[in-house]
């Protein structure tokens, strides 16, 4: 697979003809496939834009659609023979973004073969999504709403199966997983909050108005950095996420989502979960300060999280503000 990049395109030559069958109208032969990127706003006529493509490279090929920045967004991994290219947009927490993956097989598959490849990369990227806390309207998402998959396999009759109990499945499975993982460039922690990095430093100078520190936002963004740098703290902020995730499907024994959603007071381990990161970053002290956020919140200017992120929200904010204090004033 010869890969050409330049801007808004990336084009994986094939070098042979080979048979597709694709989640997008694509010929049923192609010797290539093309990533092209499109305006976030697009709501063309697909059949003719990609007919066009094809006009316009000279080439049978598997097209795709992308919003997102080319060849930026763009990843490919092979292995045997197995080949997986994909473009890879996930925003934090939205419906939004598309996944496009192309599995290249150099053997033949029949008709049967093909789809069960196309499910197993399918469920593949669908694991990938998950694993990457994408959301949509606060459920779990096994990917946006507009990806697409295609498999390509080479010409003749061949093998039947090639689901997630065949070497090749195995393969594909993982190429896929492994690409739409590397390919997601989001940051965690917007994907966890729903707020950026700078706008978590804008929550903390809110704070300020309440108990003045002299300190700026790189600063601020400093001692976020710091705790972050800890794996530890990572673990108990995508326990709250997954916790929420689970809660919003009733996935918690016992928690009906309207409760969830209604953070009822008769369940406090999102209480314990925040206790627990702010005593780990600074100790009883940041256990209090904690507190102290919690009350700063009812005056408006912190956003509301859902139950679990919410209390780990206040601990992280709490912890970045003693982390300050401490480095200005002393312990």
């Amino acid at each position: 697979m010869l890969i050409e990049e330049r801007k808004g395109l990336v084009l994986a030559k094939l070098g042979n003809r080979y048979k597709v069958l694709s989640t997008v109208p694509s010929p049923d032969y192609a010797e290539s496939v093309a990533f092209v990127q499109v305006p976030k706003d697009y709501c063309g006529d697909f059949l003719q834009d990609a007919s066009k493509v094809r006009d316009d490279l000279g080439l049978e090929a598997v097209v795709f659609f992308t919003a997102a920045e080319l060849p930026d967004s763009f990843v490919s991994l092979s292995e045997g023979d197995v080949k997986v290219a994909a473009t890879v947009a996930m925003t934090p927490q939205t419906c939004i973004g598309t996944i496009n993956v192309a599995v290249v097989v150099n053997r033949p598959l029949s008709k049967w073969g093909m789809a069960d490849l196309l499910r197993t990369a399918t469920e593949a990227k669908a694991l990938a999504a998950v694993d990457s806390l994408l959301r949509c309207n606060g459920r779990r998402s096994p990917g946006t709403v507009t990806d697409a998959v295609a498999i390509l396999a080479q010409e003749g009759d061949g093998e039947h199966y090639a689901g997630p109990a065949t070497e090749l499945g195995q393969t594909a499975a993982r190429l896929v997983y492994k690409a739409v993982r590397a390919g997601d460039r989001y940051d965690l922690f917007q994907r966890i909050f729903g707020l950026s990095r700078r706008e978590f430093a804008g929550l903390v100078k809110r704070l300020f108005e309440k108990a003045p520190l002299p300190a700026g936002e790189e600063e601020i963004l400093s001692a976020l950095e710091e705790l972050l740098k800890d794996p530890n703290v990572w673990a108990l902020l995508i326990a709250a996420a997954e916790l929420d995730a689970h809660a919003t499907s009733g996935g918690i024994p016992g928690l009906a989502p309207d409760e969830h959603s209604a953070d009822t007071p008769r369940i406090i381990i999102d209480e314990l979960l925040g206790a627990a990161l702010a005593d780990y970053i600074g100790g009883f002290k940041a256990v209090l300060t904690t507190y102290w956020v919690e009350r700063v919140k009812k005056d408006g200017g912190i956003p509301e999280l859902e139950m679990f992120r919410d209390d780990v929200l206040s601990a992280l904010l709490a912890g970045v503000y003693l982390r300050l204090y401490e480095r200005i004033y002393g312990r």
